[in-house]
């Protein structure tokens, strides 16, 4: 698993805006008028994740414009640089000291390593473990096929 902090969500949107819009951002800067989400407003703290899809997080600040980034946005960003990727995304924003938002956001990003083989893959690995000769790898092939097998 990868955890990524605020500057590296940040960076990599830049990055994949750049590439999406074919123009460099100036700033992308957090957000601090949560019209649908302030129901949401605990302590004066909002904790926005993946099911909040739509909510603006950020504004993306072009040279002459000015455009709106969503959670799904951010969550596609992410996708695109980490493929094949589980990701699970939260936004908090601190309202604590009023209007200035004090904002973090933390990814933590799976990938699923264990990739499911059935028998005949196995059967396939153990006839190439016994060709290299790894006793090891044999065995736990072996071990494996046996617990399909059962």
């Amino acid at each position: 698993m990868i955890r990524l902090e605020t500057k590296d969500i940040v960076s990599i949107a830049k990055k994949q805006i750049a590439n999406i819009f074919k123009m460099e951002p100036l700033e992308l800067r957090f957000v601090n008028d949560f019209q649908g989400e302030k129901n949401l407003l605990n302590d004066d703290k909002l904790q926005l994740t993946n099911r909040h899809y739509w909510a603006k997080v950020m504004d993306c600040v072009f040279e002459n414009q000015v455009r709106p980034v969503l959670m799904c946005e951010v969550l596609y960003f992410l996708r695109n640089e980490f493929l094949e990727s589980e990701i699970d995304l939260k936004f908090s924003f601190d309202f604590s000291q009023g209007s200035d938002v004090e904002a973090a956001a933390v990814a933590e990003v799976s990938f699923n390593d264990k990739p499911e083989l059935g028998k005949n893959e196995i059967a396939e690995l153990i006839d190439f473990a016994l060709a290299l000769q790894d006793r090891q790898w044999f065995e736990e092939l072996s071990q494996k096929y046996k617990e399909l097998s059962a």
